[in-house]
């Protein structure tokens, strides 16, 4: 009888950790939908299809167009890879195929005590 509940306790904890593992990788990998918001004039271009290029300052005015800005949200366990893949993403929907970041991730905490983390980048088309 003993080892019948000790089986049924031993299940009960391997349930419960594995549930607890999917909630950590969850909350751990949790960006919110980008938003987007168009520049001053600008047209809507088709989705670009190629890998969205990350530089580290704009070039020169005459060398690209701005398309918008892209905001994404995370909790503290967001790894800054995945805000920024979801910010190439958007960016890649709204046709651009570069981006620059804004700064750094901003940390701030919310009302409830946890920390949102926030990326903002501009969202540009290079000019060929």
């Amino acid at each position: 009888m003993n080892d019948g509940v000790n089986s049924l306790c031993a299940q009960r904890r391997n349930v419960a950790l594995a549930f607890l593992a999917i909630c950590v990788m969850t909350i751990g990998g949790c960006t919110s939908p980008a938003r987007f918001t168009p520049a001053t004039g600008s047209e809507n271009l088709p989705p670009y299809e190629g890998e969205v290029r990350v530089l580290e300052n704009l070039p020169s005015s005459d060398q690209f167009t701005r398309v918008g800005v892209v905001i994404v949200e995370g909790v503290q366990l967001t790894r800054e890879s995945d805000m920024v893949a979801a910010i190439k993403r958007e960016a890649a929907r709204r046709g651009a195929d570069a981006v620059v970041m804004q700064g750094p991730i901003k940390s701030m905490k919310d009302a409830s005590g946890g920390v949102q983390r926030t990326l903002a980048a501009w969202a540009i088309r290079l000019n060929r």
